[in-house]
């Protein structure tokens, strides 16, 4: 039966290696496929396999590959139920991915000199994995324990509880990064790693993970959850979001963080008291900030003035301070489950006209109502707030006072049309020698003009030049002259002659 088994994986191991060239390099189009130990064993002379290796069988239990030193292809094994080993002394080099699937029972992989995985891992379902020797023999020469990965990282669901078998030193191009379900990984150090390019996930492992980011300085999305731990001092920018979501934290501090390419989320983290990132100024997705019992405050956010979608505040505050926001592109809605909660400062910030957001609102609610009990900024209004009965004496009085301005008015309206008519009469209207004088008027032709005397104005006074009595120098009497005699006392009478009229001197005011 033995040797029967034994010319069955012969076959089959002959038939795998049809394509082997040499001793030294093996290679083959459709690739290498080990069901067994003497497939294994076929493959001792090949230092240099050109091709992918895949590992299957059920019947396997340990699998050793001797004598190859580099894989220039993938090296997958995958739904072998019952392997719990795969060792490979002298392998320093995978060309492409190392692949590990549904394994239920692998628990160890022993890698001494492998210090360079020129693509991703990706290992899945690997429950009972917890050794993982990568590079530990290389560190004597080259400084550096562990491998270097150049592609995508995927651990999911395995019984890792470390990752120090990762060398990020010479670290290129990181796709993505995921960690995910790892229920005995109680550390994730990922010392080296400076960049990446897509996204970074360490969610759902060990509880009270710590995770450690030393070196990141720029990523794309990054999402972090049930760690207990985050440390991050030199990530300086995001391309996409940041999301830390149902950690067990007590503080978050992203100290160097100044861009967001996405959103920004802070939620679920029941112990976090402490929000922390001093020199953000612009987020160009959502910033939502909720359900963070134990937060009360958030007043290191000062730099932040830009935000290109909502912003969405909720929690216990009791206070919030966001001094440099002012251009917000979404909605803004703080909600505050403290009732000492004080919007006045956002009131007035959204009354501003450097203020831009598409619509606003900030209160405090008691969980399950409505009622808003936060104290609010009102604007004064252009009456002072004062009472209906003194706003009613006020118009009252304004009426009085706008009667007499009026009344004060037309008197001096009617006072100075008087003035200016008596004026107008004491001036005179003037007119040329010989004009037609009317009743009452008085001539004065010598000068030629006349003075005309309004009805009731008193006429001047006149005064004769010469004495009571005295004849005019050069009268001459006519035939009726005894009727024309001047009479003695008579003052101002005239002597008229139908043939010539003469005027003696008048004189005004005297």
């Amino acid at each position: 039966m033995e040797s029967r088994r034994w010319r069955r994986w012969s076959v089959l191991a002959m038939a795998s290696l049809a394509g082997v060239v040499n001793g030294d390099n093996c290679a083959s189009p459709s690739g290498f496929t080990i069901e067994s130990q003497a497939a294994a064993d076929a493959l001792n002379n090949c230092s240099t396999i050109n091709g992918n290796v895949n590992i299957q069988g059920n019947d396997l239990i340990q699998i050793t590959l001797n004598g190859i030193e580099t894989i220039s292809g993938n090296l997958a094994t995958s739904s072998c139920a019952g392997l719990r080993t795969i060792t490979a002394p002298v392998l320093s080099q995978i060309s492409n991915n190392f692949t590990l699937s549904s394994l239920p029972l692998l628990a160890s992989l022993g890698f001494p000199l492998l210090d360079n995985i020129n693509g991703g891992i990706y290992w899945d379902t690997v429950p009972d994995l917890t050794d993982v020797w990568f590079g530990n023999l290389t560190t004597l020469s080259h400084g550096l324990p562990g491998a270097n990965v150049d592609g995508d990282i995927s651990i999911i669901n395995t019984g890792l509880s470390s990752l120090a078998f990762l060398n990020f030193t010479h670290y290129s191009n990181p796709a993505t990064i995921w960690i995910k379900g790892n229920q005995q990984l109680s550390s994730v150090n990922l010392t080296g790693l400076s960049w990446g390019s897509n996204s970074l996930a360490i969610v759902s492992n060990g509880p009270s993970a710590q995770i450690f980011l030393p070196d990141l300085r720029s990523a794309g999305a990054i999402t972090i959850g049930n760690a207990g731990h985050i440390y991050i001092p030199s990530l300086s920018e995001t391309t996409a979001t940041i999301e830390i979501s149902t950690n067990a934290i007590d503080a978050f501090s992203a100290p160097s963080l100044t861009n967001i390419g996405g959103s920004l989320i802070v939620q679920n983290n029941d112990l976090l008291d402490n929000l922390s990132i001093p020199l953000l100024t612009s987020v160009k997705g959502d910033i939502t900030i909720a359900n963070n019992t134990l937060l009360q405050t958030i007043n290191h956010l000062d730099q932040l003035w830009f935000c290109q979608g909502n912003i969405t505040l909720s929690g216990d505050f009791s206070t919030v301070t966001l001094p440099s926001l002012r251009n917000i592109i979404g909605h803004f809605h703080l909600n505050s489950s403290n009732p000492d909660f004080d919007c006045t400062t956002f009131d007035k910030l959204s009354a501003q006209s450097d203020w831009s957001s598409s619509s606003y609102s900030c209160g405090a609610y008691l969980p399950g109502s409505t009622k808003d009990l936060a104290k609010h900024y009102q604007a004064p209004d252009h009456d002072f707030n004062l009472s209906k009965p003194v706003k009613a004496i006020i118009i009252i009085l304004s009426v009085i006072l706008g009667l007499f301005v009026s009344a004060l008015l037309m008197r001096l309206y009617v006072h100075k049309t008087r003035v200016r008519r008596g004026s107008l009469a004491r001036s005179a209207s003037w007119t040329v020698p010989g004009a037609r004088v009317e009743e009452g008027d008085v001539e004065i032709e010598e000068v030629g003009v006349t003075r005309v005397a309004e009805r009731g104005d008193p006429l001047p006074k006149y005064e004769r030049v010469g004495k009571p009595g005295e004849v005019p120098p050069g009268y001459t009497p006519t035939e009726n002259a005894g009727a024309n005699q001047v009479e003695a006392g008579n003052v101002n009478t005239e002597t008229l002659n139908n043939a010539s009229r003469r005027r003696w001197r008048l004189c005004y005011g005297r």
